[in-house]
């Protein structure tokens, strides 16, 4: 009886062996199972890109409303009769320390004080 007990022991020690580290087992269909949303979700970010690929050649193939705003955008064209005005953000300021540089700062509270640009104001010349 011992024999038969210890017989189908080892027999479930096997299969469940089989099942939780062996070819086929629950970590391998779960890694499966991952891997293939993540190649499901690579798909529908790539026909996304497709379908705005496409609807972007048809709009330069009909349209000439395309092609004259990528010439504006990307070569910097413009109609007889325009005026071409070119905008500059100005850049962020910078905070200046007014410690002298060899001493340390008494406090990390210490504010900052920040320079800031004064727009330059030019008037047209008359003629």
């Amino acid at each position: 009886m011992y024999k038969l007990i210890l017989f189908l022991i080892v027999l479930i020690v096997a299969l469940q062996y089989r099942l939780w580290l062996g070819d086929g087992s629950i970590r391998e269909y779960r890694e499966l199972q991952a891997r293939i949303e993540e190649m499901n979700q690579e798909g529908e970010r790539r026909q996304a890109r497709n379908a705005a690929l496409a609807a972007d050649v048809k709009d330069l193939k009909e349209g000439t409303e395309a092609v004259e705003e990528r010439a504006r955008q990307e070569l910097g064209m413009i109609k007889p009769g325009e005026t071409f005005v070119q905008v500059y953000e100005a850049s962020k300021p910078q905070p200046v320390d007014p410690s002298p540089e060899g001493t340390e700062a008494k406090s990390s509270s210490k504010k900052h004080r920040t320079l800031k640009a004064k727009p330059e104001i030019t008037t047209p010349e008359r003629p």
